[in-house]
């Protein structure tokens, strides 16, 4: 048998083609074959379409801590209770291994090394410019990075994470990927399964009058903000986020300025005062608790949204600089929040079940911890 084995993959070896890929700059790539090691430089988005593909086996080297690292955050209630909070990454969970990979990138994830990815010396190198690993906002550092890895040498397919008001460009990200590994209508089969969700909220949204839509602050709290002078932040109405508020969910950004993670101060939120809030991972997970209820932002309790309530917590996100293959969830809860009564057929922790079930092909027990793991029991509690 073993010899079988054996003569099969040298036939196998013998008569496997190299091909090209052309990658999201126009660059056609040459892939190996067989491809078995492959470095990853993105924040999760891409071992999550290769988990859906069935090849995350394939990678040998990561970029980002965020799928090596446990994450806790404690806060203090204004009684003085404190309480911690723990998630990973998905990928860290369903893949525990990854932890055990060269990680190229400095802690902080913000110096990538070069000697260590030429040592490792993959077949493929995959990057996705506009995560926190490598931001799409200095062309000259994306440009540097790109340069510098083909002058190793190494066949390098770069992608592109959405960049300003848009979000559909993640088809194409995922095309890219579905021809990496010969599986190009899998992979846009994944990506017309994620963008059904936004399809239905659209239909259910597209009716509302200007009179009934909402306003809703996407509000980091990120306590460094605090440390200099600031309260909060805010995503402008040139970002994704705000894509996904307006455009999707169908309600008004609270914040009209442009930009990402602009600090705001507490007389700036007063002059907002939103309908709604949504808490993303803003350098830390935030729970609704922590705006309500802490004395870090006691000076808040005024607020039209704080006081009736209408706090919601985003999914748990490490290095959430772009969209990952969860958005889905993150547009959910969005549309949820701005109108309950639209959407009171919809259950989110039941919706998240389903959708990692669908995504990463995994059992309920493992789709309940991952629900867990994103820091979204909150939804069971409050069959929200």
């Amino acid at each position: 048998m073993k010899f079988f084995i054996s003569i099969l993959m040298i036939f196998n070896l013998a008569f496997a083609k190299d091909f090209l890929v052309k990658d999201m700059r126009g660059v056609e790539v040459k892939i190996a074959e067989p491809l078995t090691k492959i470095a990853t430089i993105d924040d999760g988005f891409v071992e999550g379409v290769m988990t859906h593909l069935g090849v995350i086996d394939k990678v040998k080297v990561i970029g980002s801590w965020s799928m090596k690292r446990d994450y806790k955050y404690s806060f203090t209630r204004r009684s003085g209770e404190s309480y911690t909070l723990r998630g990973w990454n998905t990928m860290k969970y369903l893949h525990p291994w990854l932890d055990e990979l060269t990680c190229i990138n400095s802690p902080q994830g913000n110096v990538i090394n070069f000697e260590n990815l030429a040592n490792e010396n993959p077949q493929l190198v995959i990057l996705r410019v506009g995560d926190c690993t490598l931001r799409g906002s200095n062309k000259d550092a994306v440009e540097k990075t790109i340069s510098t890895i083909e002058a190793l040498g190494l066949p390098l397919v770069v992608i592109y994470a959405p960049q300003g008001a848009e979000i559909s460009t993640m088809k194409e990200e995922m095309r890219v990927l579905g021809d990496v590994f010969n599986q190009r209508q899998k992979a846009l089969k994944l990506f017309e399964y994620l963008d059904g969700t936004q399809k239905l909220i659209e239909e259910r949204t597209a009716k509302l009058k200007e009179s009934e839509k909402v306003s809703m602050l996407y509000m980091g709290l990120n306590p460094n903000v605090r440390k200099n002078g600031g309260m909060a932040t805010a995503y402008g109405v040139n970002t994704p986020e705000s894509f996904i508020i307006q455009n999707v969910a169908g309600a008004k950004n609270a914040f009209t300025g442009d930009g990402t993670n602009v600090i705001l101060s507490t007389e700036q939120l007063y002059a907002i005062d939103p309908d709604v809030i949504v808490l993303p991972t803003s350098n830390g997970y935030h729970p609704v608790s922590e705006l309500l209820d802490s004395p870090d932002f006691e000076k808040l309790g005024e607020l039209k949204a704080v006081q009736n309530k209408r706090v919601y917590a985003m999914p748990w996100s490490p290095m959430n600089c772009a969209r990952r293959v969860e958005y889905p969830i993150d547009m959910l809860i969005i549309a949820k929040a701005a109108y309950p009564k639209l959407f009171s057929d919809i259950k989110v922790h039941e919706f998240v079940l389903k959708f990692y079930q669908e995504v990463y092909g995994v059992d309920d027990a493992t789709a309940k911890a991952l629900r867990s793991e994103q820091i979204l029991d909150w939804t069971v509690e409050d069959d929200f």
